[in-house]
């Protein structure tokens, strides 16, 4: 049995809400589950989640796949960062160090990232204001 660990659509239409579920890679989407390993809520403005870490890891020994949208919430929360120091046998302490440094590197990556596109907001309303529409000069004959 190929087990994958994907998201299931939970909630209100027009209104998404999504558990993390290990389950058959056979079954649909919003069939029954092996075993729920944490919740995800896309509409807050942060993206709100919960994840069993210890559960996911056991999965991911055991041989789990993991769908995309659950791959790239992973990245986002450092836990499939923390799957490869396992893989490569880092010692506890020695990943407790490293996560730290990458979350301290990845507020610095999102706060760069904000002040960028504030930035671009600023300058764009720069040239709508200095640059309004011009009339051009009638051609003489």
């Amino acid at each position: 049995m190929a087990t994958k660990i994907r998201l299931k659509r939970m909630g209100r239409k027009k209104s998404p809400f999504y558990r993390i579920v290990a389950i058959d890679s056979m079954k649909r989407r919003n069939g029954r589950e092996i075993e729920r390993l944490g919740w995800f809520n896309p509409i807050s403005s942060n993206h709100d989640h919960s994840i069993k870490e210890d559960l996911v890891l056991k999965w991911l020994k055991d041989g789990a796949i993991l769908s995309d949208a659950v791959k790239s919430l992973f990245k986002r929360t450092g836990l499939s960062y923390k799957w490869h120091l396992l893989s490569q046998g880092k010692s506890e302490s020695e990943i407790k160090k490293l996560l730290e440094q990458w979350k301290t590197d990845e507020e610095e990556r999102l706060k760069r990232k904000k002040d960028k596109k504030l930035a671009k907001k600023a300058s764009k309303k720069e040239t709508e204001v200095e640059a309004p529409a011009e009339e051009a000069p009638a051609e003489e004959a």
